[in-house]
């Protein structure tokens, strides 16, 4: 039996295994499982054991299985990918796997220089899915939560920026896979820098901005040893060129630089501009925009840089705002037809003291947005957001 058709297999948490359901794909390589790389039909509770023992999740082909959709369990629901009464449950997860698998690879590489790019391909399915789904919890949940260490957060965030702008401009899922891939491996070749110099809070000397500026011929020097998609490796190679030439490593300009690298090097940027660096303080995802778009046809293409402010919207998720009576909020979702009017979660008061208990609030003429504000201004309770958002959604 050959392989099932990816675009109808179903993401499965191991926790909500049954038998009777056929399992196509794990979120790893078949190799790290001690089940038959072809898929395989559940039928015992001890194969479910041993799932849950190797993989967080699985993906289900229902052509195949023998349980009836109407056995699912209504858990199920929950699954990434798809929508739940706690959508951001599910991206929370989502970001969870992929950190953790790409801090797996790093730790390997670190170790033996060897790249299991196989790691990856779970997760890069998973954040495809769930960013063609339910993109605006994925960038709340990147925007609002602390998920692992700068190094691996980075690359998810690049990656889910990646994707989106990838999906806006119409790619297909495979192709949105490997833009996937390329946004995790983004800065693989940093392992080879020395730590010192990354965690340098100023401004770096010549030899070591040099150092810096090697990590992408070092990160394709260790993809060599696999077989990563060719326009992944595009991206590594040209995430650092400029639509004006003055980028690195090879100085290209215009449509020399490759669609796959215009892609990347936007999505880079914004996700740096939105995190804290050694070097400069976050902005807010407003502000990321604005400076991306003051930039379009000097570093980037600009082409992209709308389809991305399109894609984001012009206050994208995440993004804290001051309100006309005052009072700041985090934007939380975005009606179609009034860009200019997101949906927020009110957090502070006028005095920017924390709200006793945060809600959702559709911005209008009356309750308009004054400005973005840096997202250190205030501290966020990630956990209120999420149970203002729980409350807004049981009551949709």
């Amino acid at each position: 039996m050959g392989p099932s058709p990816a675009h109808r297999l179903i993401p499965t948490r191991t926790e909500f295994l049954q038998p009777g359901m056929y399992v196509a794909e794990l979120d790893r390589s078949w190799l790290h499982s001690p089940f038959p790389g072809t898929g395989f039909l559940i039928t015992s509770q001890a194969q479910i054991e041993q799932l849950r023992l190797v993989c967080a999740y699985v993906y289900v082909d229902p052509a195949l299985s023998e349980v009836p959709a109407g056995a699912r369990t209504d858990k199920t629901a929950a699954f990434p990918g798809q929508r739940s009464a706690a959508p951001l449950d599910a991206a929370r997860r989502v970001v969870e796997i992929a950190v953790r698998e790409v801090a797996r690879l790093v730790r390997k590489a670190r170790r033996t220089g060897a790249v299991e790019i196989d790691l990856l391909d779970g997760c890069a399915n998973l954040l495809v899915e769930q960013l063609r789904t339910d993109p605006e919890s994925l960038h709340l949940v990147l925007r609002t939560d602390e998920q692992g260490s700068f190094l691996y957060r980075r690359a998810v965030g690049t990656a889910a920026v990646a994707i989106t702008l990838g999906h806006r401009i119409g790619l297909d899922q495979q192709a949105l896979r490997t833009v996937a891939i390329g946004g995790l491996l983004l800065d693989l070749g940093k392992i080879a820098v020395p730590v010192p110099i990354l965690a340098k809070p100023m401004a770096l000397a010549d030899a070591e901005q040099a150092y810096v500026r090697r990590h992408v011929e070092r990160g394709l020097e260790l993809l060599a040893r696999c077989d990563p998609p060719a326009r992944a490796l595009e991206m590594i190679a040209g995430h650092h060129e400029r639509i004006d030439g003055s980028g690195y490593p090879h100085g290209l300009h215009g449509t020399q630089i490759p669609l796959f690298a215009r892609i990347a090097a936007i999505a880079d940027a914004y996700d740096a501009m939105t995190l804290n660096r050694r070097y400069a303080a976050a902005v807010s995802p407003h502000t990321a925009l604005r400076q991306l778009d003051g930039l379009r046809d000097e570093n980037y293409d600009a082409a992209l840089v709308s389809e991305l402010i399109r894609a984001l919207g012009l206050y994208p998720v995440g993004t804290l705002v001051e309100l006309s009576d005052g009072g700041l909020g985090v934007v939380c979702g975005h009606e179609p037809r009034h860009p200019l009017q997101p949906r927020l979660v009110v957090t502070h008061d006028a005095s920017r003291q924390a709200v006793a208990e945060p809600h959702v609030v559709t911005t209008n003429g009356a309750t308009g947005i004054v400005r973005s504000l840096p997202p250190n201004v205030v501290q966020i309770d990630s956990k209120r957001l999420v149970a203002a958002l729980h409350r807004f959604h049981h009551a949709a």
